[in-house]
């Protein structure tokens, strides 16, 4: 079947013969391994472009076992997701016990820790926890850390704390620090911050000594239920004990001052970050455009947009802007009726192939509009045109009528 579903494909026009068994004993005028790979690669791009689940997984079971395929840990994550998407558990299901009882896949530890990842992305934590107790060789604190991870996604906090509290005794696996931090996460996720600081301070007794991940769990956990005191007394710790912060240290602290309104002094903290050597995240910009736009101060988060791009430029390890980005500055630019700026960044979103938020773009253009510059207007309106799909089409045609050129 799956051979059909690519001779449908337009863009597959080679043949397939050569991934048959029977082209495998009769051609021989080229190495299998070449043959194999040519096939493998048309069916990985066919997965990308599918869109029916139940041909999703004939695709992905016809080349599932080779290893050239079931090393590409992204094409995995790509059809789970868009089975996940398409509400098919069954389907899921269906692919990967396939893939953990095929005996030409791997049955090592790695191999299964991917596994149960990817029944952690799925929403399906009975399987992750189920694949996690069919690892045969002796579990590592690495799988251990993959089940944590698979429930912590699935938002099962208190199966998160039963794992991690059984895991020597009936798991056979010694929780450390990665262990730690993943179960410090889900309590602070779970609102239970009180919890996690108490085992922040009692992880040295068990000589398990917190690194700074740890500590930054905790950070974000005060930051998150906007606890202060709690929040600089921790950062005072870490400052005593000479632990060395990370981008998401530095995130926290700039979150922690943007919350409260002082966005300035938080870009102050970026200067700093970037002074030491460590490289801001694209959460570390975005944190800096959300607060400058919060207080409405729409020139500062557009000149930080343009040292985002400066800084880039002169580093390609900076971390690039997203969608986010784009779209929170652009709708504080059209707010504050920087017209300029807001068309520079429409523009911008619109050549990645991002639709801004309609709102944002019609604010825009009757901006625009409104400052005789219709022309631009204009353009604006036939780059969203080509740009919208699917049922947004005939409402960009419905916001269309709004404007009067």
């Amino acid at each position: 079947m799956a051979a059909s579903i690519l001779r449908k494909n337009s863009r597959f026009t080679c043949s397939l013969r050569p991934f048959s068994n029977a082209a495998a004993t009769t051609d021989t005028s080229l190495p299998s391994t070449i043959l194999c790979a040519a096939t493998i690669s048309r069916i990985k791009s066919s997965i990308r472009e599918e869109s029916n689940p139940d041909r999703l997984v004939d695709l992905f079971k016809s080349a599932a076992t080779t290893p050239l395929f079931y090393g590409d840990r992204v094409i995995y994550k790509i059809t789970i997701q868009k089975l996940a998407r398409a509400r098919r558990p069954d389907l899921i299901e269906l692919l990967l016990e396939h893939q953990i009882t095929n005996s030409s896949t791997p049955k090592s530890e790695g191999f299964l820790m991917r596994i149960i990842s990817l029944y952690g992305g799925a929403s399906m934590p009975d399987h992750a926890a189920s694949t996690f107790g069919r690892i045969a060789v002796r579990r590592s604190e690495r799988s251990l850390c993959a089940l944590l991870s698979a429930l912590l996604k699935c938002g099962q906090h208190a199966r998160v704390l039963e794992t991690f509290q059984k895991a020597k005794r009936v798991l056979g696996v010694v929780p450390g620090i990665a262990s730690c931090n993943i179960l410090l996460r889900s309590l602070c996720e779970d609102g239970n911050v009180v919890a996690a600081r108490n085992m922040l301070d009692e992880m040295p007794q068990s000589d398990l000594m917190p690194d700074i991940n740890s500590y930054n769990m905790v950070l974000n956990g005060y930051l998150k239920e906007k606890n202060e005191e709690g929040f600089e007394e921790l950062l005072q710790e870490l400052t005593k004990k000479k632990m060395d912060a990370n981008v998401s240290t530095y995130n926290c602290r700039i979150a922690h001052l943007c919350s409260k309104g002082r966005t300035f002094e938080a870009e102050e903290v970026l200067d700093v970050m970037v002074s030491k050597g460590i490289c801001p995240n694209v959460f570390s910009f975005n944190t800096l455009i959300d607060g400058f736009c919060n207080e409405g101060d729409a020139c500062s988060a557009m000149r930080v947009f343009r040292r985002i791009r400066v800084m880039k430029n002169r580093d390609s390890s900076v971390a690039s802007t997203n969608y986010t980005t784009y779209i929170v500055l652009l709708g504080c630019l059209v707010e504050k009726a920087e017209y300029d700026s807001a068309l520079e960044i429409c523009n911008l979103c619109l050549s990645k192939k991002w639709v801004p938020p309609f709102q944002a773009v019609k604010g825009l253009v009757h901006g625009l509009i409104k400052n005789s510059n219709v022309n631009e207007a204009k353009n604006v309106v036939e780059e969203m045109r080509r740009a919208v799909k699917g049922d947004s089409i005939e409402a960009w045609k419905n916001a269309e009528g709004e404007f009067a050129f």
